[in-house]
């Protein structure tokens, strides 16, 4: 995508697209789904699903094309220094507001007055919310207006719902110490006039607006997965309201039953599961185990640590401190349990995508683009990490 194209979206994202995006959520959060009638309940169901879908296109139509804005700079700064590291242009971006780094420091807030106080601590552990001190209760339901509770889908009743979601994570972060964002590099001035300084008159005020531009892209790279996250949150939480009646009449669905099934259910009473296709496998198959991974360095550093494999959402829930996330892609809604890891590796993309600059944020090592990654490792196995060259090791 040219400049001009670029600046054309992101007046586009940032002045019709992202405010529009807030006010739906925000419209859709205020609805009390539990005064519904059953049918206005499948409808609403029905409606979001919709408005989902409606956001979701917009999101491949518009945000994902912004982060040719990184490309850009990066191709225009690598041509005018070509420098030994050929994403030194990352660290020109670094350091940025990003929303998801934002819901984890007042997670982190709570998880500090927990470690200052372990009695509210023992209040969390025995399900005594009313009863946390107003400081705490304050934290936690500003995060909760802002970001939501961590929703995910209703599989199996392993999922908490609800304040409790975010209540456990930030017991896990109380047990260990924080950690901390990443200091942006102090050479950051130096490297900018470095670039700067290359161009002249009306050619150096445009490098200067590409740069602006990288790091707006930078930014709603994982901005914009935030507030899509906004969304998908409102239709989750007509789908629990459905579960939640559907269980106390007995009927008991899978979490991820398709819109117009679970409407149907909730109007008619009945479900009749599908039953699944028996697979045959080889009994004499000799089972292979992968030692060593080879994918993109995303994140630099050395880190080893056991594996937890995120196969669905509800995996999140029992993420432990030092654990190596593996998955097939970091999505910013799964951001919550980043401070948490020694390590992040992902099945999908570069060094451009959300979970490389995630990673960075945190100094954490990252390799992307593992083939299989979530298939060739199980959770708990012991992997090393190499950010530098992009290699995981399977002990």
């Amino acid at each position: 995508r040219s400049f001009e194209n670029l600046k054309r979206l992101r007046r586009r994202l940032e002045e019709e697209l992202l405010p529009a995006m807030t006010a739906q959520a925000e419209e859709l959060q205020k609805q009390d789904l539990s005064s519904l009638a059953d049918a206005d309940l499948a409808a609403e169901i029905e409606r979001r699903h919709e408005i989902k879908a409606h956001w979701v296109a917009v999101y491949w139509r518009d945000f994902i094309p912004f982060a040719h804005g990184m490309r850009l700079f990066g191709q225009l700064y690598n041509d005018a220094l070509r420098p030994a590291d050929p994403y030194e242009f990352m660290a020109l971006l670094s350091g940025a507001p990003l929303a998801s780094l934002d819901r984890n420091r007042r997670l982190a807030e709570m998880a500090d007055h927990l470690r200052q106080d372990r009695d509210q601590a023992e209040k969390i552990r025995q399900g005594e919310i009313n009863a946390l001190s107003p400081a705490v209760q304050q934290l936690l339901n500003d995060f909760l207006s802002t970001y939501g509770d961590l929703s995910c889908p209703v599989t199996g009743g392993q999922c908490q719902q609800g304040p409790q979601a975010v209540l456990h994570l930030v017991q896990e972060l109380a047990a260990h110490p924080p950690r901390l964002v990443a200091v942006a590099p102090a050479s950051i001035p130096a490297l900018t006039e470095a670039f700067l300084s290359r161009f002249a008159g009306a050619k150096r005020t445009e490098a200067a607006e590409i740069l602006d531009l990288a790091r707006a892209s930078y930014r709603l790279r994982d901005d914009d997965n935030i507030y899509l996250g906004r969304i998908e949150a409102q239709e989750l939480k007509a789908r629990q309201e459905a579960h939640r009646r559907l269980a106390e009449r007995g009927l008991e669905v899978p979490g991820d039953l398709p819109t117009e099934e679970l409407s149907r259910a909730l109007l008619d009473g009945t479900y009749q599961p599908r039953v699944p296709e028996k697979k045959t496998t080889a009994s004499n198959q000799t089972q292979i185990r992968a030692r060593q991974l080879i994918g993109q360095p995303a994140g630099p550093g050395l880190a080893q640590g056991p594996a937890r494999v995120i196969a669905s959402f509800s995996d999140l829930t029992h993420f432990k401190h030092g654990e190596v996330l593996v998955c097939d892609a970091v999505d910013p809604n799964m951001t919550f349990v980043v401070p948490l890891a020694a390590a992040v590796v992902e099945r999908r993309g570069g060094m451009l995508i959300h979970g490389a600059i995630i990673a960075r944020e945190y100094g954490l090592p990252c390799v992307t683009g593992v083939p299989e990654a979530t298939s060739l490792i199980r959770s708990g196995d012991a992997l090393t990490v190499d950010g530098y060259l992009g290699i995981v090791v399977i002990e």
